[in-house]
């Protein structure tokens, strides 16, 4: 059993067809990374796999469980929303914009989710909330405000609290992408420590180093289509399609 499969994912907004036919299969422990220019749909599909946003049509499921398929008039229809919530809590993600609260310290960031949503008694919260930013490298941080951190303590924490609510699949859209590159180095340290320990991982990046060292798979989405996908280092280092080889080559030229 896979812990997620999508099928013929298609979506669109208004007139624009963002995800064309989008098919994927992550087994338990792979790290893929998903990359591609900007408006390749990317960022939608990840989103379109936690329901942030809703499918037009395709199948998605999560550790077997069907979250959405297709009905007999072939677009998409969603299992129960109780049936959706509970899929929805074995996948943490991580934005680009860190999205922690303003007027929450550190601790009380981490401790929220799990005391709201899995009625987990303040106590207990807050052990896994300390372990967890001894995990990334801020318990010295718990009593802080977002503010008061830099770019990349922030996405630390905003990985940190994800973790606490204990999912099994891990989502980053683009997680260092609004940092510094002087904190780009810390957010991806933590990732490969959690690639290291076998998270399931999905991480949409501009990040070539990183997924070539890291990802098990690397897929090439260009035009809301999946290009190429492959092994990491055959695909970034010998692709296969014109598209691939245009991509990379601006980009490393860029750095």
């Amino acid at each position: 059993m896979y812990m997620l499969q999508a099928t013929n994912v298609y979506k669109r907004f208004q007139r624009l067809e963002v995800l064309k036919g989008i098919s994927i299969q992550v087994g338990k422990g792979e790290v893929i990374a998903i990359i591609g220019p900007s408006g390749s749909g990317k960022s939608t599909f990840l989103r379109c796999l936690n329901r942030l946003e809703t499918i037009d049509s395709g199948r998605i499921e999560i550790e077997g469980q069907i979250m959405v398929k297709n009905g007999a008039d072939g677009k998409a229809v969603y299992s129960p929303e109780a049936e959706v919530v509970k899929m929805r809590r074995k996948m943490g993600m991580v934005f680009q914009d860190f999205n922690l609260f303003p007027h929450k310290s550190v601790l009380e960031n981490l401790m929220m989710a799990p005391m709201l949503v899995n009625n987990t008694d303040a106590a207990e919260a807050e052990k896994t909330a300390r372990t967890l930013l001894d995990k990334v490298g801020l318990a010295f941080k718990a009593d802080n405000y977002p503010f008061e951190l830099s770019g990349g303590q922030q996405q630390r924490v905003a990985i940190a609290r994800a973790l606490a609510m204990n999912p099994d699949i891990m989502c980053f859209d683009e997680p260092t992408s609004a940092l510094d590159p002087e904190f780009t180095g810390e957010v991806l340290n933590v990732m490969k420590d959690l690639a290291m320990e076998r998270m399931t991982m999905l991480v949409v990046t501009h990040e070539i180093g990183f997924a070539r060292e890291v990802a098990h798979r690397v897929i090439f989405m260009d035009e809301g289509l999946i290009v190429e996908q492959g092994n990491a280092e055959a695909v970034l280092l010998d692709p296969q399609q014109e598209r691939t080889k245009a991509f990379l080559s601006k980009v490393l030229m860029a750095r």
